[in-house]
């Protein structure tokens, strides 16, 4: 059964929650079965705070995730990251100057 991690933008920190879905906020599933972390970004999230938890998330995947009950999840996990949230827009994904 996956582990549901949510994101506070405030202190820029993971957090246990019980949530499974939500619209308001950054959500990370950790399966160990699967070895694989799942964040997903909804769309009304900005790209400073998507940057801000998927660098975290990386964070995780090297040291894994403290929980309350002492056990270390995470760690040597793949990191995937789902949702359209804080996507650059189109007119900043190509450069105005040609790259020699």
């Amino acid at each position: 059964m996956p582990v549901y991690l949510e994101f506070n933008t405030s202190s820029s920190q993971w957090q246990e929650t019980t949530r499974t879905n939500v619209d308001d906020a950054i959500l990370l599933a950790v399966d160990e079965s699967q070895k694989k972390l799942l964040v997903t970004v909804p769309s009304n999230i900005s790209m400073i705070n998507r940057r801000a938890a998927e660098r975290q998330a990386r964070g995780i995947t090297k040291t894994g995730f403290l929980l309350r009950s002492g056990a270390r999840v995470g760690r040597n996990c793949e990191l995937e990251m789902l949702g359209e949230g804080g996507q650059l827009p189109d007119r900043l994904r190509d450069s105005p100057r040609e790259v020699y």
